[in-house]
């Protein structure tokens, strides 16, 4: 059995909660033990696989956590994110034993934590999709680039597949379903999936799943483009779906003829297109990051050009028509 410990700012719904699930899951004979500074939801995540466990410490306390960790546990894996000095200080206590994980696409954040940290003393830096590798290693020495690895992040196969039952929702007839989830910040680029939605025929009725935002502003803006769009109308809005509910309305999406489409600017992987993909449903997202990476499953799917929305709006009409005519 391997013993492997985990370390992430936020023990939320998704993100490396995500992540951290997924893991858990594909190795059973192996025990995870995962920290976090702060409880933002995602505990349930956790609660049903026998081989993990989870802490929470507050700030105040989490160095001193991590120090007496360090000296009274053997673990054969540490593994640490969005937490450099976390990082440094378990690599000078347990050298050789600590992988700092990079899952951020913000170049930004990457430079900001490659700074702080001690690259040397660390065994190895991994990245979700060779994209991600190949940004963080441009920024490092040939012998510290050397460290860095890709392990593409897992899709739950349990929970999204192409044979789990679809939820059981209304629509309009002669009405398409297109799916977007995300947060309303400049990531994700809500306003490009709007700009699509109004060059689209009004028989496309967009369901909306708002993922973790917290930020009140950017939901009144996002109503107010929505309008000026000219859109508000039809879009139909769901929050912080569990994953189950998501992959229901996945394989629903997809029975009514519907694509999911990601508007997003980067992506160091693209969970909820792996997802999408992996129930079946046609997918239309923007080149960007890690996404041209995800395994399609045989899934239909286009890839775009950043900002190109006519060219979007025309890939959702051309893989709709496809979906008419294979049925």
């Amino acid at each position: 059995m391997t013993k492997i410990l985990s370390l992430y700012p936020n023990c939320s719904k998704g993100g490396m909660t995500t992540v951290y699930r997924t893991r858990a899951l594909a190795s059973p004979e192996d025990k995870h033990d995962f920290i976090f500074m702060n409880d933002r939801g995602g505990r349930e995540a956790f609660n049903s696989l026998p081989n993990t466990d989870y802490r929470i410490f507050v700030k105040g306390r989490f160095t001193p956590a991590i120090k007496y960790i360090a000296q009274n546990f053997d673990y054969d894996q540490i593994r640490v994110t969005s937490m450099p000095e976390a990082a440094n200080q378990l690599s000078q206590a347990l050298p050789g034993k600590v992988t700092y994980e990079f899952h951020s696409s913000t170049v930004a954040i990457i430079e900001s934590e490659l700074s702080r940290l001690d690259i040397d003393a660390l065994q190895s830096i991994q990245t979700p999709s060779n994209w991600l590798t190949n940004v963080v290693s441009r920024r490092l020495t040939r012998s510290q680039a050397e460290k860095c690895v890709t392990v593409p992040n897992l899709v739950d196969q349990g929970t999204f597949n192409r044979s789990v039952p679809p939820t059981d929702r209304l629509l309009p007839e002669g009405t398409v379903p297109i799916l977007w989830i995300g947060r309303f910040d400049k990531g994700k680029n809500f306003n490009d999936f709007l700009r699509v939605l109004s060059i689209l025929p009004q028989s496309f009725i967009p369901i909306v799943v708002v993922s973790y935002e917290t930020e009140p502003d950017r939901i009144s803006r996002a109503l107010q483009e929505a309008r000026s769009y000219g859109v508000a109308d039809r879009i139909l809005t769901h929050l912080n779906l569990s994953q189950n509910q998501l992959a229901g309305l996945y394989t629903w999406t997809r029975d009514h003829g519907g694509l999911f489409v990601s508007t997003s600017l980067a992506e160091s992987f693209g969970y909820s297109i792996a997802e999408a993909l992996a129930c079946g449903l046609p997918t239309v997202a923007y080149r960007v990051g890690g996404v041209p990476e995800v395994p399609t499953l045989g899934t239909r799917h286009q890839l775009v050009p950043v900002g190109n929305v006519y060219q979007m709006a025309a890939a959702v009409e051309s893989l709709r028509l496809g979906s008419q005519t294979s049925a």
